[in-house]
């Protein structure tokens, strides 16, 4: 079966100037009538449209997009196996967010009660599912699968006062950079200080043996290698340079 622009923009709930565009951008090219030149898409384009649209579900930008479909079947495969395994993730999410949801409404109706690490379960397992989409692959790739699924479920079994602590600590790291950021005197005790914060963050987050001075100084190397840590510390401090100090500050006290 065949569609006119008009078509497939209905059929797939998207507008034809989204289509023009994919068109333009070599993500979808579309065939032509040789009669009259319009646009038409069959079977092939049908499915590529599918897939471009399965592969935006997580923001994945156009460019890298194109690359995927550029590639073989089975890499198109694989990043779609990869895309369902991040759906169904948040699915798992979203049904423990009900199900937590629904024992706070039955408890204040009086119907049943909670313990105190069952209300915040939710939102834990949504603060490791965000981390896990943002920075899984890279610290996996670091570290390996065995330490960070032991982070995650020490992060799990943290207490409302522990979460706060943690809260806290993060708000600490950020006050006591920033004022440093740039600096050449390491040796000085703001310095020491902030280091010591940074390492108390860790070691409420990290199991207590996976703790090291090696993993400490790897970590403030991905704080200088990967974009979104460098965002992070930069906004966090309104300064650039920010991620650079606490990873110079790290690897002269660890």
């Amino acid at each position: 079966m065949t569609y006119s622009i008009t078509e497939l923009a209905k059929l797939a709930g998207i507008s034809t100037r989204t289509l023009r565009f994919y068109d333009k951008k070599g993500l979808l090219k579309a065939r032509r009538d040789p009669e009259n030149n319009y646009r038409y898409y069959a079977g092939a384009e049908v499915n590529q449209l599918q897939k471009i649209m399965f592969l935006k579900l997580f923001d994945l930008p156009l460019n890298q997009i194109k690359k995927v479909l550029d590639n073989s079947e089975a890499v198109q495969y694989q990043t779609l196996r990869n895309q369902r395994e991040k759906i169904i993730a948040e699915q798992n999410r979203l049904s423990d967010l009900i199900v937590n949801l629904d024992k706070t409404l039955a408890t204040m109706k009086g119907a049943s009660s909670m313990k105190d690490t069952e209300k915040f379960a939710a939102f834990k397992a949504k603060a490791i599912n965000d981390n896990e989409l943002q920075y899984g692959k890279e610290i996996r790739s670091k570290y390996g699968d065995t330490i960070i699924t032991k982070s995650n479920q020490k992060f799990s079994s943290l207490s409302e006062i522990d979460m706060v602590h943690l809260k806290e600590l993060t708000n600490q790291i950020l006050e006591a950079l920033n004022p440093l950021v740039g600096t050449h005197n390491l040796k000085q005790p703001a310095a020491k200080h902030l280091f010591d914060l940074h390492k108390k963050f860790l070691l409420t987050n990290w199991p207590r043996k996976q703790y090291s001075s090696g993993a400490h100084r790897n970590l403030a190397e991905l704080y200088v290698s990967d974009k979104r840590f460098i965002k992070y510390y930069e906004e966090g401090t309104g300064k650039k340079g920010a991620a650079k100090t606490l990873k110079e500050i790290i690897n002269y006290y660890a």
